[in-house]
């Protein structure tokens, strides 16, 4: 189980389910003339009702966890595993009850009243699971959002101090400096790049997430920047999926991709490269990919890198859970960095 282990989850499940049969149950077993008889009902009885609802668990965590129609889930799974003990009722020849075993004929009333009996207990027992599980999801939830926030204000320190280096912003206004005699007008238009860059660094250490347009935007003024400074040995494209444009990603994430693909890509490279940034959502999956010339370091995985791509995992991951994944790959002479967020679309 994904809230707490195996050992308390056995536990407290056939505890309920014996408590429940050989409890609950046993004085609704008092018109069985046979003991024999009866004591086979009511093992029989356990074991269907401690197996359906730990199929039913495990489907819902596998299947409809994340689903809107869980109430809908909830009342099959309900109805199945009641049914069933109906059903077990109807091949005991409804001995348990009272008319049968007195040979009194059953109406049609009987048999609604003896399936709301099979289902009253199990209707408890899906009640409960329903109440723990969302206890356990908000529990979680609150401990995921203070983690993540912890580590957002970590990762936007590290952006932002990475941004204010000395070496970017001499680099950046060494820059536009040689265009101000060159180029004047390239030359304000780069300063207003730069002004709206640092600006928006700024408003984004007080967000958690981000419009991916608003970080696409912010991506543009970064790449204005070092086309000035690598010329034409920086050349990028967008091909951005219009569907993806709203939809939410930490602040700086795709910043921090393009950051390390000039950085270990075009920037080693004496002719230069291409740098490709894309987004696309497919079956309601959101990837997100920055494509640079190069090679990937032998070195080099996703689970051997900086401290800027451990904090975006971390952020990810306090997000999105197990929903997002983080993958650097090489493919034809190309280094793939790629976001991949399961049900974001």
């Amino acid at each position: 189980m994904r809230y707490f282990t195996k050992k308390v989850y056995w536990t407290v499940q056939i505890s309920w389910w014996l408590f429940t049969t050989f409890v609950l149950r046993f004085p609704t077993t008092k018109f069985f003339n046979d003991p024999e008889i009866k004591y086979s009902y009511l093992i029989i009885s356990f074991l269907i009702c401690i197996s359906l609802t730990h199929y039913y668990g495990y489907l819902f965590q596998q299947k409809f966890r994340d689903n809107k129609r869980t109430i809908a889930f909830g009342l099959i799974g309900v109805i199945v595993t009641g049914g069933t003990i109906f059903l077990l009722d109807y091949y005991f020849g409804f001995q348990r009850y009272r008319k049968p075993s007195e040979g009194i004929p059953l109406e049609t009333y009987d048999y609604f009243q003896f399936f709301i009996e099979s289902i009253r207990y199990v209707g408890l027992w899906f009640l409960f699971y329903h109440l723990i599980i969302s206890n356990s999801e908000s529990h979680l939830k609150a401990v995921a959002l203070a983690q993540s926030e912890t580590y957002l204000k970590t990762a936007e320190l590290a952006n932002l101090k990475n941004q204010l280096n000395p070496h970017f912003l001499f680099n950046a206004i060494n820059s536009i400096k040689a265009l101000t005699l060159s180029d004047p007008h390239l030359a304000r238009n780069a300063l207003t790049e730069l002004s709206q860059l640092l600006r928006t660094s700024l408003t984004m250490g007080n967000v958690q997430l981000v419009t991916l347009e608003t970080e696409i935007s912010f991506v543009r003024d970064y790449l204005f920047l070092e086309k000035l400074r690598y010329e034409s040995r920086l050349n990028y494209s967008f091909h951005i999926d219009k569907n993806s444009l709203n939809l939410k990603i930490p602040p700086m994430s795709l910043q921090l991709l393009v950051e390390n693909a000039i950085k270990h890509g075009i920037g080693r490279s004496k002719i230069g490269g291409v740098i490709m940034i894309r987004s696309v959502c497919s079956a309601n999956n959101l990837t997100l990919s920055v494509v640079n010339s190069g090679k990937l370091k032998k070195s080099s995985s996703s689970n051997d890198t900086g401290v800027g791509i451990k904090n975006l995992q971390k952020r990810l991951f306090f997000n999105f859970q197990e929903n997002a994944i983080f993958n650097v790959s090489e493919e034809e002479n190309q280094v793939i960095a790629s976001i991949f967020i399961k049900n974001a679309c």
